[in-house]
């Protein structure tokens, strides 16, 4: 029987062709990164044909290693070298390497399970633990090699990707419990134990992506059928000019051919620094994690702790055992080079090819890796509303509590201003001598100013430890009045209460909350209110006044024509007494909900102006927290026409005084929205201990005949 045995192309290689190798293997503790296993080996040859059919390599050509004849390995190899008349080298990787040959397109993810995203960037075989599969991802993924979008996906659960004897990708957690013992009989000498610095803090960044309303260019340009675009920072709500999209994403659009462009729309990107103690020390140094942009809300913190126990450790430990079949990311027991029993997960192996292979082995003393049970993915949220009190169910020991203030009221709609008003006083003794007289029209007046908006209520944001069982006490404020109509201010939100903690300790922001779990809006500003339409300004003498400004849907009032008169008092020659030449009075300008007046002309003669519309209350505002809208402006007032009036020598006095227009009433501010509490924690899965059972009641068992035993 030969000890080791490797099957490629259609050759078989045995102890007799096999000179030395190493498969190598290393495992990222911490989840941030995928590690490649590569199986190296150098053979001797003498058969002519197996060189040259060697020779013939085909690049990710399956690779088999077997020891003992039980399969150790599949690889796929990378190159093959001759370095001898007789000898060959072969270098070859794991199903890692496969990811690493193509893009995966990343994308926004919205809650879509771990299970869905992996089947998106995976394009080999693999297997999900089921406690893995079913937990939701928010952030975004860029443009890059399925490798790394996986590892940001692993990063983000807390899970590792090893790949079995048979090439087959296995996402899964690493189990705590020690798998085996080294004893120091089979350790040579020579151990290193390697002393780290001491990390103080560790910082993850949470990261949050919102569809905006900012409108970007994303290409512009000529393209060919099949071109695809890729975007530097993701967008939605795509729109082509001058060709078609064929397939969209966040972070990229297939075209068909044409000339023109590409515009969409950008995500806002929202971060928040999320901080662990980890050790004390004079000398700050704190590990950052800013990149990982699937670390939201739910996982910040279970990433956060996860680091801190990692790097609570300080000691590692490199030696070369007689191999004894570890693996990267088991937990084993042995004695500590320097003194006492200690137990380390291992991290790194280089195995010899052999009848007894060693291994130089790489393992961090004194860690075990957190169990699935133990890290808290905010899986669970509650809204609360109105005053009470909650109970932090069984099983939760720590709430992330997001506090949102009541909304401030909108601000009042400002009055319109009235319209300018003409005026024409001639006195008996300035008519004595006859002669003209004029005054041209005045100004209209201008429609009243929106209230402005209410900003949203304060938001605050912490992770809290509680007691189940141990009611917390909390109370949302209520959303603030609107301002009255002429401008009046609207009242702030109250403060919403959750036990010491207020939403007073926040601030408010332009773009509000949004839930990342459900993407539902909350402590949004409201609208700002619609200024009136200014008034119409009257015609000078003879012609016909202005139209008073829309406000669609409402429309101002229409002015009045204007008219020229002739005549006298007491007798005598009309065309020789008295003439006089009016303009007609401007119409009223709209408000939004109100139409503006036209001047009343019972006789179609009138100088007067018309009145501006008043405006309407703006509708209510909806989402805890909204602050509220402002107040409708009232339209102006319509200013009356211009005049011209002359008369012969010996003529009475003459008084002309029209009438403008009022300026229409503003409307008051809406309320604000009362605020609310959201709170996200972790339930703690309950697992029961024993063997393994399928659903028909009998034990599973491994490969081997031997129960599974959780």
């Amino acid at each position: 029987m030969s000890f080791d045995r490797i099957e490629y192309a259609g050759l078989t290689f045995t102890d007799d062709e096999i000179v030395d190798g190493e498969a190598f293997g290393a495992l990222s503790l911490t989840c941030d990164a995928l590690e490649i296993g590569t199986f190296s080996v150098e053979l001797y040859l003498t058969d002519p044909g197996a060189g040259a059919a060697l020779a013939e390599f085909r690049r990710n050509a399956k690779l088999l290693y077997y020891h003992r004849d039980r399969l150790r390995g599949t690889y796929y190899v990378e190159s093959v070298a001759r370095t001898g008349m007789y000898t060959y080298e072969i270098s070859a990787n794991d199903a890692l390497s496969l990811l690493d040959q193509s893009n995966h397109m990343g994308g926004i993810y919205t809650g879509q399970t771990v299970a869905e995203v992996v089947a998106e960037i995976c394009n080999i075989p693999y297997f999900i633990q089921s406690k893995l599969a079913g937990i939701k991802l928010y952030g975004w993924l860029p443009i890059a090699p399925r490798r790394s979008n996986l590892a940001q996906v692993l990063f983000a659960v807390g899970a590792i990707a090893k790949i079995d004897q048979n090439g087959v990708l296995r996402i899964e957690t690493l189990w705590n419990g020690a798998c085996s013992n080294i004893p120091e009989s089979r350790v040579f000498w020579g151990d290193k134990v390697n002393y780290a610095s001491d990390v103080t803090e560790v910082s993850v960044l949470e990261h949050q992506y919102i569809a905006g309303t900012e409108e970007i260019k994303l290409f512009e340009g000529a393209t060919v059928e099949g071109d695809v675009i890729q975007f530097s920072e993701p967008a939605h709500s795509l729109t082509a000019q001058g060709f078609s999209i064929l397939e969209q994403g966040a972070n990229y659009a297939k075209v068909s051919g044409g000339s023109g462009t590409l515009t969409g729309r950008k995500y806002i990107h929202t971060t928040r620094d999320v901080r662990v103690a980890v050790a004390e020390d004079e000398v700050p140094n704190v590990v950052t994690v800013t990149e990982a942009t699937l670390v939201s809300l739910t996982n910040s913190a279970a990433v956060a702790q996860r680091l801190a126990a990692y790097y609570l450790q300080v000691e590692s430990v490199d030696h070369e055992v007689v191999y004894g079949g570890e693996s990267t990311g088991d937990v084993v027991t042995m004695a500590h080079p320097y003194g006492g029993a200690t137990f380390a997960c291992v991290y790194e192996t280089a195995v010899s090819l052999g009848r007894s292979p060693t291994a130089a082995e790489k393992a961090v003393l004194g860690y075990a890796p957190p169990s699935m049970e133990q890290t808290e993915i905010l899986e669970e949220r509650v809204v609360l509303t109105g005053a009470g009190s909650w109970m932090p169910p069984e099983g939760v020991d720590s709430v992330r509590a997001v506090l949102i203030g009541g909304g401030p009221g909108g601000q009042g709609g400002e009055n319109g201003g009235a319209g300018g008003t003409t005026r024409l006083i001639v006195s008996v003794s300035e008519a004595a001598n006859g002669g003209s007289w004029s005054d041209p029209p005045k100004d209209p007046g201008e429609g009243g100013a929106g209230g402005q908006k209410g900003s949203g209520g304060k938001i605050f944001q912490t992770t809290i430890d509680v007691t189940p069982g141990a009611p917390i006490s909390f109370s949302c404020g209520m959303g603030g009045t609107g301002g009255a109509a002429g401008g009046g201010v609207g009242s702030p939100g109250g403060d919403t209460t959750f036990g010491s903690l207020s939403s007073a300790q926040g601030g408010a922001s332009d773009s509000g909350y949004t839930d990342p779990v459900t993407g539902e809006q909350y402590a949004r500003p409201g609208a700002d209110g619609t200024a009136g339409g200014k008034g119409g300004k009257g015609g000078s003498a003879g012609n016909s006044g202005g139209k008073g400004e829309d406000v669609p849907p409402n429309t101002g009032g229409s002015g009045a024509g204007g008219y020229k008169e002739t005549g006298s008092q007491g007798g005598g020659d009309l065309e020789s007494q008295t003439t006089q030449t009016s303009g007609g009075g401007g119409g009223g300008g709209a408000a939004k909900g109100g139409n503006g007046s036209a001047p009343a002309t019972p006789t179609g003669k009138t100088m007067n102006g018309g009145a501006g519309g008043s405006a309407t209350a703006p509708t209510g505002v909806t989402g805890y927290g909204t602050g509220g809208n402002g107040g409708h402006g009232g339209g102006g007032g319509g200013s009356t026409g211009g005049i011209s009036w002359s008369c012969t020598p010996g003529y009475a006095s003459c008084w002309i005084t029209p009438t403008a227009g009022k300026g229409g009433t503003g409307s008051r501010g809406s309320d604000g929205a009362p605020g609310c509490i959201i709170l996200y924690y972790s339930v703690p899965k309950k697992i029961m201990s024993g063997p393994v059972k399928d659903r028909t009641g009998r034990m599973v068992l491994d490969r081997l005949g031997r129960r599974i035993v959780v």
